[in-house]
């Protein structure tokens, strides 16, 4: 999701541009951190999203005007979003709507969708590591999911800036996938609960990423790999609300990656203590092992939700 472009967004969700002067005047919500326009890249500002109630979260998706005809290899992203504000994602789609279409993401909309890279929105970037890119086909447009989750007492409105830095003309990159284990029927009930998902490895995976995800009524959360009958706990962490924006990780470098090969089996479980007075979705909760790998075949991105593999 990306192609060179500079600062002037307007609230149809221009794509800005370093090259280009300001063309119009984009209303900003006091709060939000706006960076300066990459000089090898783009940034956009989404629309403003009006009042999110308290005690209720939204995904906002935000069609752009960044159509890329060439394609782009993306090096980084970098996000930034008012209070409230969870994470900033950056997808691509070949199913294009009019440059400013805003709403709440639909299954339909999300489905459409190819993720590229994904931030919390405290400004926190997201650099490929080694000579990896993140790649964005010829002719996609770049859609931007941002995430709100109101924990005040009042209603709230919502905003994100995303800015994503090209890779360098003329050298060779390898793309970077993302992949995810986790079960988007999840609902947790009120009290404390556990639940668990198992993924049996139908590919090779050559992770140099990999985290733990929950929300704020996580309270433990295990991850275990197992491979030619061993099993290896790569988490098994008391889990913080903090974690929710910058969680716990394990690293590798690109070209000596963790492997996950067919036969393997992931597992993770979760554990809570839901003190609300009903049941929490995927979205308010989440019990996910998140990870990137080199995608150096060709694959593209995919998930294993509820045991079944399936793009992401």
């Amino acid at each position: 999701m990306k192609k060179l472009l500079a600062l002037a967004l307007v609230s149809t969700a221009a794509v800005g541009c370093a090259d280009d002067p300001p063309t119009d005047t984009q209303e900003i919500l006091p709060g939000l951190n706006v960076p300066p326009v990459p000089a090898n890249g783009l940034q956009v500002i989404t629309p403003i999203f009006r009042d999110v109630a308290p005690g209720t979260e939204v995904e906002v998706c935000t069609w752009t005007d960044a159509v890329l005809p060439d394609g782009a290899d993306v090096r980084s992203t970098i996000g930034y979003q008012t209070d409230f504000g969870h994470h900033t994602i950056v997808y691509y789609t070949t199913q294009k709507l009019p440059a400013g279409t805003q709403r709440v993401c639909t299954d339909n909309d999300m489905a459409s969708f190819r993720y590229l890279a994904g931030n919390p929105g405290d400004g926190i970037a997201n650099v490929a590591p080694g000579n990896l890119v993140y790649k964005i086909p010829p002719g996609a447009q770049i859609v931007i999911n941002h995430h709100y989750l109101n924990a005040g007492t009042e209603a709230v409105d919502g905003q994100s800036v995303v800015n994503l830095e090209f890779a360098d003309p003329g050298q060779t990159y390898t793309p970077s996938g993302s992949t995810a284990f986790l079960d988007s029927t999840i609902q947790v009930p009120p009290g404390v609960s556990a639940f668990e998902t198992t993924c049996n490895v139908d590919r090779t995976l050559k992770l140099w990423y990999f985290a733990p995800h929950m929300h704020r009524w996580g309270t433990r959360i295990q991850i275990d790999h197992t491979h030619a009958a061993t099993t290896e706990r790569l988490f098994d962490t008391a889990w913080q609300e903090s974690f929710t924006f910058h969680p716990p990780e394990l690293r590798w470098e690109p070209d000596a990656p963790k492997m996950f090969v067919p036969g393997d089996q992931l597992k993770v479980r979760c554990e809570w203590n839901n003190d609300t007075a009903g049941p929490l979705g995927f979205g308010f909760e989440m019990c996910v092992a998140f990870g990137m790998f080199v995608d150096d075949t060709g694959t593209g991105n995919f998930a294993c939700d509820g045991g079944s593999w399936t793009d992401f």
